[in-house]
C-alpha cells in the first residue's frame, strides 16, 4: 500500500508573529512525519512564531489527530527523523471530518 502524499501551503503573519501550515491530502500515522519536517523547518527559521498546522482542506486519520493535538498540548514538536523534539507553540486547526482507518506505523 502507498504512502498518502500530503501538500502543504505555509503563510506567514510577521505582524501576529504566526506560520499557517494548510495540509492538503491525508495525513496517517505512515505520513506523519513529512509534516513534522515541514514544522520543524518553519520552527528553526521563524522561533518566536506560532505554528498552526491547519486541517481543515485535509483528511486526518484518528491515530494523526491524537498525535497532533497531543503535541500541541505538551508544545513539543517531533523531528520526524529521530527521538527528539523542538519547544514551540504549536495550535491545531481540526479537520472537518476524522477518518477512522486501520493504520500501520
Amino acid at each position: 500500500m502507498r504512502t498518502p502524499r500530503l501538500k502543504v501551503m505555509i503563510r506567514i503573519d510577521g505582524h501576529q508573529e504566526m506560520a499557517r501550515i494548510e495540509v492538503h491530502g491525508v495525513v496517517t500515522a505512515a505520513n506523519i512525519r513529512a509534516l513534522y519536517v515541514v514544522c520543524r523547518r518553519v520552527t528553526a527559521k521563524l522561533p518566536r512564531h506560532e505554528i498552526v498546522i491547519d486541517l481543515f482542506h485535509a483528511r486526518v486519520s484518528a491515530g494523526a489527530i491524537e498525535e497532533l493535538r497531543e503535541r500541541a498540548r505538551l508544545s513539543l514538536l517531533s523531528s520526524g527523523i529521530d527521538s527528539s523534539v523542538t519547544h514551540c507553540r504549536l495550535r491545531i486547526v481540526d479537520p472537518p471530518t476524522i477518518l477512522t482507518i486501520k493504520e500501520h506505523a
